[in-house]
């Protein structure tokens, strides 16, 4: 087995990781195996943004062990002792008793759910805030790696077979604000709803398998934000950021040639067309090379509290337009689009926000299939 073979083997266990957890501890705790499988199902089809394989093997444990219904059966004898107390407190024979006694019981119950919470922030949120954010940074380092990796063997082809990957091309100002999943929270009556975001970058690095990476031009290390700025009140002030493609180190002087390596060998081109300076270069170099037709467009999504995108789409579709491209309306839910070869009509490709599966699995087998298909026109696999 060759180390190739061997990294392949990691990247599965890794990911079947909670699967497995799951089938271990559901059968050792006495749980039914119709639930068991369900849980290793669940944890298979469901490719959580937020969370890495650790975090997500933690909690299956955790919710299929005693320690779960422990924690239930302890919630429901506390708001028990609760009702018991205020139902005690009635059986006062004064009124002048009951008033006092009931405000002293909710100034009682106010102090202890206030230390309780604090205690839960300690004790639980804050460990599993470091872990998650410990996990994403564990992520976006080996992402980081194998899109180093990847271009290293497109600079030097005597290092290795080439590598298969896609590309992923967007503008850098919008990185960190492709808001596509948000949670409202309105902090008061006059304010707009703050949103606890996921970028879509996120979402398409998740899509990608990690032999198959989808990688970008970039900082390498650097996590996108899931907190929006200017949101301040908690819990949104203790959200943890995320991984998003694996990062390729350029600078102003190399970036255009590092694009035109890439995306010369590249899969699939994944590409946010907006009208700055460099995605525009970028566009026009794609569609001079005839390179068009392996690319994803992205019309970015327009979600509540998030920035509009409707005004950046129109410029960019003057661009499209230039090079002979028809680009549909834009559409608030979004859209991915291609061009057929040969063809100037940009067709949708299935919402990406109403697929039936959660979106990052959805966009696994979408890309899947694109990639096939693009072989298959090719004559055969690389």
């Amino acid at each position: 087995m060759g180390p190739a073979s061997l990294l392949r083997a990691f990247f599965v266990v890794h990911w079947a990781l909670p699967s497995a957890a799951a089938v271990v501890s559901g059968l050792s705790f006495g749980h039914h195996p119709l639930l068991v499988a369900g849980v290793a199902l669940a944890c298979v089809a469901l490719r959580p943004i937020h969370m890495g394989p650790i975090l997500r093997t933690v909690i299956v444990v955790s919710v299929l062990s005693p320690l779960w219904s422990a924690s239930l059966e302890l919630y429901e004898w506390m708001v028990t002792k609760v009702i018991e107390g205020w139902e005690f407190i009635g059986t006062f024979p004064s009124i002048f008793l009951r008033v006092p006694g009931r405000l002293l019981y909710i100034v009682l119950f106010l102090v202890v759910a206030t230390v309780a919470g604090f205690l839960q922030v300690v004790l639980i949120l804050g460990p599993l805030f470091a872990l998650i954010e410990l996990e994403s940074r564990g992520r976006q380092y080996s992402r980081d790696r194998r899109a180093g990796r990847v271009m290293a063997l497109l600079e030097d082809p005597a290092g290795g077979p080439p590598p298969r990957f896609s590309l992923y091309l967007r503008p850098f100002a919008t990185t960190g604000h492709l808001a596509s999943n948000a949670v409202g929270v309105q902090a008061s009556a006059t304010e707009q709803p703050g949103n606890i975001q996921t970028d879509f970058e996120a979402i398409l690095a998740a899509a990608f398998p990690a032999h198959l990476p989808l990688i970008a031009l970039g900082r390498p290390g650097t996590l996108l934000p899931t907190r929006p700025e200017g949101v301040n009140t908690w819990p949104i002030n203790r959200t943890w950021d995320i991984p998003g493609t694996g990062k390729v180190a350029c600078t102003e002087d190399d970036w255009q040639d590092k694009v035109k390596l890439l995306a010369r060998q590249a899969e699939l081109i994944v590409i946010v067309p907006l009208a700055f300076a460099g995605t525009v270069w970028e566009i026009r170099w794609l569609h001079e090379n005839r390179l068009l037709d392996k690319c994803v467009f992205v019309m970015p999504a327009t979600m509540e509290g998030a920035r509009d995108y409707s005004g950046a789409w129109k410029q960019a579709t003057r661009v499209l337009r230039s090079l002979g491209v028809r680009p549909p309306a834009y559409q608030e839910s979004g859209r991915l689009l291609m061009v057929a070869k040969g063809q100037d009509v940009m067709r949708s490709l299935p919402s990406f926000v109403h697929a039936p599966l959660p979106r990052a699995t959805a966009l696994l087998l979408q890309f899947a299939f694109l990639r096939r298909r693009r072989r298959e026109l090719a004559g055969g696999r690389r």
